[in-house]
Parts: C-alpha cells; sequence; structure tokens
C-alpha cells in the first residue's frame, strides 16, 4: 500500500473533490483517481460514491472507517519521522511551564551543565496544556507539565514526580495575614486577583468554588505572576497559588486552606510511549527525576 495514495485518501475525505486534491499535491486529476481505485482493488471494496447524483465526492461507509485507520497510520508515520530525526539532532527540547519551569530549572541547569546536556537544551516555555497536547501530537518529546488529576493518554508515559498544594496569598497588611490557614468557604467576600486560564491554578480555583457552592468575586487576571504578587502586596486583593510559585524574597504570607477533597498541583514528567529516546534524553529524563526528589527530601527535612 503506497503513502502517497493514502495521503491523496485523506485528502479527498477533506477536500471531496478530485480537482482540489490534484491541485493542492499539483499533480493531474487522473493520478487522484487511479491512486483511489488502486486502494479499492487491495482493499476489494468501493471506498468512494461514484454516483451522479452527488455532486461532491462522498465516502461510503467502508471508506469512513477506513478513514480512521488511515489518520492514524499517517499520524504515527509523521510521529515515528521525528523520533527517528531527533536521534541524530543535537537539540533537545523541553516544555516547562512559566512557574514550574522558574521553580525547578535554577536547580536542574547546574547538573544539565555538568552532564553537557544544557548546551543541547531547548526550553519550549508555555503553558501545561498546550504543552501536553505538543507531547501527544509528537512535537516535542518531553514536557513537566502540571495538572489537577493524573494524566493518562494511552499514548502517554506519564510520571507523578511530586503533589503541591495551592495556597491563599495576601499582603503583610491583610486582615487575613495573622491567620497560619483558612477554609475556602470563608473568602466569599474576598476580592481575588488569579492567573489566567492557560495556568492550572484557575480550574483549580473553580474546582473549589464549586465544592463551596460559591462564585467569588475575581477582579483581576493575568499571564504575568510578577505582577499578580505586585497587585497582592500592594493590598488589591487575595491570590491563589502553587506553593512553588511563591519565594521568600516576594514578603507575601501563604495561608493553608483546611478544605477536605482539595485540589493539589501535580507535577508529571510526560513523553511518549513510542518515543525512541538517544542516550542524552534518557539521562535528561534521570536529572529531572533526582532533582525534584532531592528537592522533595530537603523540604521534608526543613518542615
Amino acid at each position: 500500500m503506497n503513502i502517497r495514495d493514502l495521503e491523496y485518501f485523506q485528502r479527498l475525505a477533506l477536500e471531496k473533490s478530485y480537482s482540489k486534491v490534484a491541485a493542492f499535491y499539483h499533480v493531474s486529476q487522473p493520478t487522484i483517481t487511479y491512486a483511489i481505485k488502486r486502494l479499492e482493488t487491495e482493499l476489494n471494496i468501493p471506498l468512494v460514491n461514484r454516483s451522479q447524483a452527488h455532486k461532491n465526492v462522498a465516502l461510503t461507509s467502508a471508506g469512513r472507517q477506513f478513514l480512521q485507520h488511515v489518520n492514524t497510520i499517517l499520524r504515527e508515520l509523521r510521529i515515528a519521522k521525528e523520533e527517528i530525526s531527533h536521534l541524530t539532532i543535537k537539540k533537545l527540547p523541553l516544555g516547562l511551564p512559566p512557574i514550574i519551569g522558574n521553580y525547578y530549572f535554577p536547580k536542574l541547569s547546574p547538573q544539565l551543565l555538568k552532564a553537557d546536556i544544557l548546551p543541547h537544551l531547548i526550553i519550549r516555555r508555555e503553558g501545561s496544556e498546550n504543552l501536553l497536547r505538543q507531547v501527544k501530537l509528537g512535537r516535542l518529546d518531553v514536557g513537566l507539565i502540571g495538572s489537577l488529576d493524573p494524566i493518562q493518554v494511552e499514548s502517554l508515559s506519564a510520571e507523578i514526580l511530586t503533589k503541591k498544594k495551592f495556597k491563599i496569598v495576601v499582603a503583610k497588611n491583610h486582615p487575613l495575614a495573622h491567620q497560619k490557614e483558612v477554609a475556602f468557604g470563608k473568602l466569599a467576600t474576598e476580592k481575588f486577583l488569579l492567573l489566567s486560564e492557560q495556568y492550572v491554578h484557575h480550574h483549580a480555583f473553580l474546582r473549589l468554588s464549586q465544592q463551596n457552592n460559591l462564585d467569588p468575586q475575581v477582579i483581576y487576571q493575568s499571564d504575568d505572576l510578577d505582577i499578580l504578587k505586585g497587585m497582592i502586596k500592594s493590598g488589591m486583593g487575595v491570590g491563589f497559588l502553587a506553593e512553588l510559585a511563591i519565594n521568600p524574597d516576594d514578603n507575601l504570607v501563604t495561608l493553608d486552606l483546611t478544605d477536605n477533597n482539595q485540589p493539589q498541583f501535580l507535577i508529571s514528567l510526560v513523553y511518549r510511549n513510542s518515543s525512541i529516546l538517544p542516550p542524552i534524553m534518557d539521562k535528561l529524563l534521570e536529572l529531572i527525576r533526582q532533582i525534584v526528589t532531592k528537592d522533595e527530601i530537603k523540604k521534608v527535612q526543613k518542615d
């Protein structure tokens, strides 16, 4: 079975026109017609409805079923080509969401430099959802990704490396600053300053709101963590941040949430099951695991 024939068939299902497919691939229309006939001969079943009553090309039921397999075949072939090419490419793409990257990369970078990995690394800083999508599509080999629930995708391996708490964050002169903990339901009258929807925080906040049957007042959302912290510090409102997003230098007060079944910030090392990873990538994965584990041990010892 010819790969090009499969590509022609996939495009025909999209365009519903032999002439448009021919124009797209810069070939003659008979080339497309013969390709479809070859597939039908090999499968011994019509894939296209050739009734003159249909102005546009329509797939038969067998054609629609075959299209699902063709989509999978061509997608996996593209991913395989990219993975094989990575074996010879010296650049290593690593997906890091901003907050996770800001917290772990300074701890990780000395080890990466020592292992001669740092010069080859390309960091892609995007939201966790976008990075997960890129790993699914094979456009990214590895991502250190945040989520509220375990990542369960058939084609991916996802190792939960650690779980972080979400905190309520206020200025030092805020009325809540003298408390060490608070129930989310007690914050119904507060004005909230939140990270935007591209962050896991937004979904965690919604989940807590639903659990408490609240509709909190959100006065501002931002993609910029530093701007958000500055607004919280000035006393404009209350923040909701994962603990790893907060540094001692921020001069902010954090409160634990006392709610049962509160969401946690899961940090997972995600990569494709079928990935053929070069030794340098295997080393990168191991260093990430070591750094996260070491950080957790330090935290336990400190507590």
